[in-house]
């Protein structure tokens, strides 16, 4: 039976095949061209269902990002205002670091350099402006210039051979610094050098002496750094770093004071010596007087002076004679004034220099000073000198002799 079916079913496909045939094949094309057509549907369809899909996903991840937010909104808030605090109180840290560094450069101390760089974030107008060019003044420049040609040469002139100057500095309040001092020998070889903070000069035209004063220095000799001596400035108080002065004897300082001025510690040598108001030979005589009245160990007579100028006696000449009246040394200074002391008095002489013998010694630090402690205030008043009480014309003889 299975046999006759397959026989019966290879019959009917044969038929259809025939060219004579019946015609059904418009009906397959038809039900092809529909199947067709309801595939295309079911492709739109599916594009369309995968469109909306992707669009539900978008809407569902958007969804799930607004949840988000409104769970953590208070803590993103809240961070947020934190690194807000934070960025303000760096900028604090900032602006107090500019007035720490603003205070240093108001006490002149050095500004710490810090590890790695620094940009602040304070506003520009804020942050320190950089210094400002210090103008540079010509003038003064010419000047420390000539001064250090006019030094080097007296130096020269005075036959200081072993001094060879080599950095004069800069200008100050009657000094020059810092100075730098080639040192050489007999045969014009180096042997050391002196270098001071501050060099100025000291001189008596009485006495005819003139000292560079070297201050706060030292000196190298062979190889060996030596340390400037203890010294004092003009009024007293020690100097420190030491002090080196260099005397230069049978000097005229008036050849110095013209060009170097400004170098002399209190000032030059003045031109005036005498304002004539006052008898120098009344003064002279009066004063030989008073020192005579204590010479049991000995005594000064004024041998001569120039002028009285200031209430100060000007350009003395004073001789120290032992108990005998032999002669022990002479004293010659620019300035002599008489200072009351609570007992007796006191001769003050400044810029000048003692003489014994041939030997002729500067004096130190620029004074010396003799002390009369049995000196009667009653009759120093009454002799009317200058520095104690004005001039008496009345008194005091005329002014020749």
């Amino acid at each position: 039976m299975l046999r006759s079916a397959l026989l019966f079913a290879a019959a009917a496909g044969f038929a259809a095949c025939s060219p004579d045939a019946p015609p059904q094949a418009s009906e397959s094309d038809a039900l092809a061209a529909s199947q067709a057509a309801e595939l295309e549907q079911t492709r739109v369809e599916g594009e369309a269902l995968r469109a909306r899909v992707a669009e539900l996903e978008a809407e569902l991840a958007r969804a799930r990002l607004s949840r988000n937010c409104e769970e953590h909104g208070p803590e993103i808030r809240r961070l947020r205002a934190e690194l807000a605090a934070l960025d303000e109180r760096r900028v604090e840290r900032e602006r107090e670091w500019l007035r720490f560094l603003r205070n240093l450069k108001e006490l002149g101390l050095p500004e710490p350099k810090p590890q790695h760089a620094f940009v602040p974030d304070v506003p520009p107008e804020e942050q320190p402006k950089p210094p400002e060019p210090t103008p540079i003044d010509t003038a003064k420049l010419e000047r420390e210039a000539a001064l250090a040609r006019s030094l080097r040469a007296l130096v020269s002139v005075e036959g200081l051979t072993s001094l060879d100057l080599l950095e004069a500095g800069h200008l100050g309040e009657g000094w020059l610094g810092p100075v730098l001092f080639r040192v050489l020998d007999s045969r014009g070889r180096l042997a050391g050098s002196l270098y001071a903070e501050r060099l100025r000069l000291e001189g008596s035209r009485a006495a005819r002496t003139l000292t560079i004063v070297l201050e706060s220095g030292y000196e190298m000799r062979g190889g060996e750094r030596v340390a400037f001596g203890p010294g004092s400035a003009l009024d007293g108080t020690p100097i420190e770093g030491g002090v080196r002065r260099l005397e230069i004897l049978d000097c005229d300082p008036t050849r110095w004071a013209e060009p170097l001025g400004e170098l002399f510690g209190q000032a030059p040598p003045p031109p005036l010596v005498d304002d004539g108001r006052w008898s120098l030979v009344y003064v002279k005589g009066a004063l030989n007087r008073l020192l005579r009245l204590d010479a049991a160990g000995g005594y000064w007579r004024v041998k001569s002076l120039s002028g009285v100028l200031d209430g100060a006696l000007r350009e003395v000449h004073l001789e120290e004679l032992d108990a005998r009246g032999a002669l022990q040394r002479r004293v010659f200074a620019d300035v002599l004034r008489i200072v009351r002391q609570e007992k007796g008095f006191l001769l003050e002489l400044s810029e000048g220099a003692q003489l014994r013998g041939e030997e002729k010694t500067p004096f130190l630090d620029g004074r010396f000073r003799i002390f009369l402690p049995r000196a009667s205030h009653a009759d120093w008043d009454a002799a009317v000198l200058p520095g104690l009480s004005e001039p008496d014309e009345a008194a005091a003889p005329p002014r020749s002799g």
